[in-house]
């Protein structure tokens, strides 16, 4: 299927100065504001460029939508807009060109995403340059709400909200698609209400052990093994060990608060603090409840080099030092490895780096353009800065006898502090996400979002842009012996955790163990 096709056909409805061989997905339906529009306003582009199809609508209204929005990042700069780079190109500036150019934002408006109350379900920050390398991020199911100038009458005979969506993207490169847009509520809150997210990571077969030549028998025994390690992560776990602790710390431990990385039974289920209730993927630290962070960073944002070593905390005051592993540059510093014996106020997990974990697995052998891969899915209410990655870059390393698989273990464990690898980010993905009302009692879904997520419509121009566009440029980074599998293997290789540290957490962690249930056992019924 060529790229060129996933783009929906613009309507013959609009006039236009030269004959278009486009046509309809559904010529029964013309939604009466697109005759209206092409009429009102061909006259006026026609005059300054008699060559150039109309592609705006008048605007009759301002109206709050939500847009769903695929996109392959690999010539972006993340997916919002820096306001101190202007200059710098992000899905979120793409965005906003289009819509104006469509007629969504008046001109008095355009620049200034607060002014249209702009917000996302999921964010990525300033993607990151290093080595003149941009990081890919990609989505298949970011939600942006905006305030927008439409049409009248701007959705009968559209009730997925199609014909809109065409008209933004006939301004949008073909790497950005806008596959809806539809009515929201004024009450709706993309980021808050975003309760369930999906990852899809693409993995090559060849790095969990498949080769070219094994059997059926020696496929499924790989796919179950590394399944059996994935499975693990399902769960409420603390995940302090895979993402960058201090941003989901209390900023303000006040004395005699609980310690040793002791989580507070209020905190942890008590309103924003809760894995179960933050704010999903915003990238915002915001306080909550007993000045927790509450925030969720998107998995995809603040990327490091997936060129550099694997791993890339530094617990004793080290820094990253790109192309070398960290052996080599700190070899009497780094400790990889260590339990939390005693109180450490500058070290300690709060009830925002738990996280529940619904699905990790692995799935069926796929091929891709002579490529061997597995798509890896990982389903969570929330997820932290690299957590996603750092699973993967775990797993990987006890597939491939790097790690002993007990570290699943001991890394999900409170006080253990554990370096662990951090997988590339070139192949993953958002796959899906649910919304609910978070004010309302019970699981109270808006109507326009289950249209957002279910409508087979919508998942139909979904799947056609991943095969046409996400893919083919995918598959790219699933070759292991080139960029970026071949250096991260090679550091993977050359960087590991001693056996006596691993050693010293393990027996803290048994005798923890022993205590906790001895308490347990003790206490009143």
């Amino acid at each position: 299927m060529a790229a060129s096709s996933l783009r929906y056909p613009l309507s013959p409805w609009i006039i236009s100065n030269h004959t278009s061989n486009l046509q309809l997905s559904n010529p029964g339906i013309i939604p009466f504001w697109l005759i209206r529009c092409s009429s009102s306003s061909s006259s006026t582009v026609a005059e300054s460029n008699p060559e150039q199809p109309v592609q705006k609508w008048e605007p009759l209204r301002k109206k709050k939508v939500v847009m769903r929005v695929g996109y392959v990042g690999s010539n972006y700069r993340g997916l919002q807009m820096q306001r101190e780079e202007s200059s710098i190109s992000t899905i979120e500036r793409e965005l906003e060109n289009a819509v104006f150019k469509a007629g969504g934002i008046l001109e008095s408006n355009f620049g200034n995403l607060h002014k249209i109350g702009w917000d996302r379900s999921s964010r990525t920050d300033k993607g990151q340059v290093d080595h003149g390398k941009i990081f890919q991020v990609h989505s298949l199911a970011t939600m942006i709400s905006l305030k927008m100038e439409i049409p009248v009458n701007a959705w009968n005979g559209d009730p997925n909200g199609i014909a809109l969506a065409n008209y933004v993207n006939f301004h949008l490169p073909k790497d950005i698609k806008v596959f809806s847009i539809l009515p929201s509520q004024r009450s709706f809150d993309a980021r808050r209400e975003c309760d369930l997210r999906k990852y899809s990571y693409l993995l090559s077969a060849e790095i969990i052990g498949i080769k070219s030549d094994s059997s059926a028998s020696e496929i499924d025994h790989h796919i179950a093994e590394f399944n059996d390690i994935l499975n693990t992560f399902e769960g409420e776990h603390p995940f302090h060990n895979y993402t960058i602790r201090s941003k989901y710390r209390k900023q303000c431990p006040a004395k005699g608060s609980p310690s040793n990385g002791q989580v507070s039974i209020k905190a942890k289920y008590s309103g924003e603090a809760s894995s179960s209730e933050s704010e999903g993927s915003d990238g915002e630290e915001n306080s909550g409840i007993n000045g927790m962070i509450s925030s969720d960073y998107d998995e995809r944002e603040n990327q490091n080099s997936s060129e550099s070593t694997s791993f890339v905390e530094h617990p004793v005051g080290s820094s990253n030092n790109h192309g070398k592993g960290l052996k080599e540059q700190y070899p009497k510093l780094v400790v990889r490895a260590r339990w939390l014996h005693e109180p450490d106020e500058r070290d300690r997990i709060s009830a925002s780096h738990f996280r529940k974990i619904l699905n990790c697995s692995c799935g069926k052998l796929e091929r891709y353009l002579g490529l061997d891969y597995v798509e890896l899915s990982i389903c969570g209410e929330s997820f932290m800065l690299h957590q996603i990655r750092k699973m993967v870059g775990t797993a990987i390393a006890v597939k491939r006898e790097l790690l002993p698989r007990d570290i699943l273990t001991l890394s999900l464990a409170k006080f253990s502090r554990i370096v662990l690898p951090l997988a590339p980010s070139e192949v993953l993905i958002l796959r899906g996400n649910s919304f609910s009302v978070r004010t309302k009692p019970g699981n109270v879904k808006r109507p326009e979002m289950l249209t957002l997520v279910g409508s087979k419509e919508i998942l139909k121009s979904v799947d056609e842009f991943y095969m046409s566009v996400m893919l083919p440029q995918v598959s790219k980074f699933l070759d292991p012996s080139k960029s970026p599998w071949h250096d991260w293997l090679e550091n993977l290789t050359q960087s590991s955790i001693p056996e006596a540290e691993l050693d010293d957490v393990r027996t803290a962690w048994k005798l923890w163990k022993e205590n906790f249930h001895s308490r347990t056992k003790v206490m009143p019924m």
